[in-house]
């Protein structure tokens, strides 16, 4: 069924009125008709299955038939990755919105080659938008500023960050979570090119723990990817309900 993000949605909503974007997909683009149901999120939690009541000339009024509360899944998973050429960054925040991360950190690191716009965080937000509506998410990750790595290091207050380095010298990520019980992760992730030295020796210098990505090179969004797809992994063998 097709999902729809309608941020105004609350749990004892019995109607609704969607326009905008959201409007002209289901009536031009979908051509849904009046009796079709749909799905909607909020991105704050709820799922709620509707149907289609009127469609009127820039307005689609629906009828909330369930409302799917969705409980956030603990521990609480970010993920800190660096601006990429090409806008290869877009790829990681959907392919790591559908895989339910829940907070992203956009960071600059000394290899990073590309620099943000005022554009940067409005588009990473309209593909987060767009995940969450392709994976039927009930919860629409936060993205904050972009902010330089060792800013990035000092404001983690309250997660325990991992770091993930292209080497067989590290442990990999399973036994640093099993090491490292928390509340909140945040994986960083680093550039083209990798880390610098300098930089290896700021994580080691803040006793921040690092991981193998592996025996293998591979490209900053595939590193993230298989990351979050290891933790997912490590977080649902001991819950098959985590979300």
């Amino acid at each position: 069924m097709p999902c729809f993000y309608t941020p105004e949605l609350y749990s004892k909503m019995e109607k609704i009125e969607i326009s905008g974007t959201e409007f002209h997909h289901l009536a031009h683009v979908l051509r849904k008709k009046p009796g079709n149901e749909i799905l909607l999120t909020n991105g704050k939690g709820l799922l709620a299955t509707a149907k289609i009541d009127k469609i009127e000339k820039n307005i689609i009024k629906a009828l909330i038939e369930n409302v799917l509360p969705q409980k956030f899944g603990s521990p609480k998973l970010a993920v800190a990755f660096s601006l990429l050429k090409n806008k290869h960054d877009n790829l990681i925040v959907e392919k790591l919105t559908e895989l339910g991360v829940k907070a992203f950190f956009p960071i600059q690191t000394e290899r990073t080659m590309r620099k943000p716009n005022k554009n940067t965080l409005q588009k990473f937000t309209k593909v987060a938008i767009s995940a969450i509506k392709q994976c039927d998410n009930a919860f629409l990750p936060e993205i904050a500023k972009v902010q330089k790595l060792p800013d990035l290091l000092d404001n983690l207050k309250s997660y325990q960050a991992l770091v993930g380095l292209e080497t067989k010298a590290q442990q990999n990520l399973r036994d640093r979570l099993k090491q490292n019980p928390a509340e909140k992760f945040c994986l960083i992730i680093g550039p083209e090119g990798g880390f610098t030295s300098q930089e290896i020796d700021l994580f080691a210098e803040k006793e921040i723990p690092t991981f193998s990505l592996g025996n293998h090179i591979v490209r900053a969004e595939t590193a993230a990817i298989a990351t979050v797809s290891q933790f997912l992994a490590f977080q649902l063998e001991k819950n098959k309900f985590y979300y």
